[in-house]
């Protein structure tokens, strides 16, 4: 054998020597009993250590995943405590205390429609305990609203040689509605309406926006989406007529003779107002899949006006860092393309959200686009300015009073360029809303 060799099988052995030695091993006889004594000391550290320790062992039962489960649920690691609640299902699909676990780790982590499907599996005895026997349809309502602020940008008359702003400040107001359908169909509806006065004219908005997020198997959420939206834009045209006064005797068009009184010229103005209606449609279509600690969504977009059909592609991913709420970071992206346009655009929202007391959480997020405006949010949020937003900063505040009423409020700052003479300006936006759970 020559020396290549050799030392290659001395490694080898080497190797694995150190690696059977260095991977944790629990007794299997001993699992039971140490797991048990871990979950009555309320070590929940050392009972996840040995549970999954056990389990890479291909030792797996019922109890052995409730108590993993519980130790994770103790540690607020719902996604994790989820995982073996499920796993301990398979050995016992009714159980009572494995059904309730699983319920309220599905709601700490805010997905109320899979939650709400559960809740179908239960026996009087434990919907009476939960509650869900006798719970409202209706989720929460919402009522908000809020108005923007454009930075120093200005309009000049060159008529009446004044100045005003481009665009004053608008006037936005939504009501929504969350509910269910026999706890298997989730329905969000919103009707808001925004009016806007710019130096070209008025905008008026009314707008109805339908959700529906429906659980389907295995941690999946369909979710199909329509908006409308009807426009009313009215705009002024002002023309200014000058009428010369001709002296009494004098031909007209031609200069008066010496000594004659002046020529007296008046300019009025001519109003006239033109209205325009128009009616888009947006349809939307999302899957959702939540894994472990990760949101994963990929969704398509169809926007639909007089002038353009815009198609937006999107993707999204999220991450929980303690399994929880507390803390989570994720993004959107964007490819969307315009009909007869060749080329694909893209964009891009990044996003943290810090749950900071019981009470208190804060999102903050960013937007970059780069070439015409998009539909962001599965067909929620419609921008449909003629100016483009290049970039978008926004914080947004929840505060809780009690079980029942929210307040959150949201601060922007935008940035556009104006869409016939390409300057850049800013709008500063600021939204309040009430939130109200029965």
């Amino acid at each position: 054998m020559n020396l290549p060799k050799k030392i290659l099988i001395t490694l080898f052995f080497i190797f694995n020597f150190f690696n059977g030695h260095t991977q944790e091993t629990v007794p299997s006889e001993s699992i039971e009993q140490e797991s048990y004594r871990l979950y009555l000391d309320k070590k929940w550290e050392e009972l996840i250590r040995v549970g999954n320790i056990a389990i890479k062992q291909e030792v797996d039962y019922f109890y052995l995943r409730m108590r993993i489960g519980i130790a994770y649920y103790e540690k607020k690691n719902y996604a994790l405590a989820e995982e073996h609640f499920r796993k301990a299902l398979l050995f016992n699909s009714s159980n009572d205390l494995a059904l309730e676990y699983l319920y309220y780790c599905l709601m700490l982590n805010g997905r109320l429609e899979e939650a709400r499907l559960l809740s179908n599996q239960f026996n009087k005895e434990l919907a009476e305990k939960i509650g869900t026997n006798n719970k409202s349809s209706i989720d929460y309502i919402i009522l908000e609203s809020g108005t923007k602020k454009t930075d120093s940008s200005s309009y000049y008359n060159t008529y009446t040689k004044t100045r005003s702003n481009y665009f004053n400040p608008p006037l936005y107001f939504q009501i929504g509605l969350n509910h269910s359908i026999k706890n298997r169909v989730s329905l969000f509806h919103a009707f808001s309406y925004y009016q806007q006065n710019h130096y070209i004219g008025t905008i008026k908005q009314l707008q109805y926006f339908v959700k529906s997020s429906i659980p389907i198997a295995k941690n999946w959420l369909l979710i199909p989406a329509l908006h409308i939206i009807q426009s009313n834009f009215s705009s002024e045209t002002i023309t200014y007529k000058t009428d010369t006064l001709w002296p009494p005797g004098a031909p007209p068009h031609t200069l008066p003779p010496p000594g004659a009184p002046p020529l007296q010229i008046t300019t009025h103005s001519l109003s006239s107002t033109s209205h325009l209606n128009s009616t888009n449609q947006v349809g939307s279509l999302a899957v959702q899949k939540n894994y472990k600690r990760y949101v994963f969504s990929l969704g398509t977009c169809l926007y639909s006006t007089n002038e353009l059909i815009q198609f937006i592609h999107s993707g999204f991913m999220s991450y929980s860092v303690f399994g929880n709420p507390n803390l989570i970071v994720g993004t959107s992206a964007y490819l969307h393309h315009v009909q007869h346009k060749t080329s694909l655009y893209t964009a891009f929202s990044p996003f943290i959200y810090v749950q900071a007391t019981n009470r208190l959480s804060l999102r903050l997020s960013y937007f970059q686009n780069s070439t015409y405006n998009l539909i962001e949010d599965n067909g929620y949020l419609v921008n449909n300015s003629i100016d483009l937003t290049t970039s978008r900063y926004s914080a947004l505040v929840n505060f809780t009073l009690n079980e029942h009423i929210s307040l959150y409020g949201l601060y922007q700052l935008e940035h556009k360029t104006e869409n016939y003479q390409s300057f850049h300006y800013k709008y500063h936006m600021i939204l309040g809303g009430l939130k109200i759970t029965p």
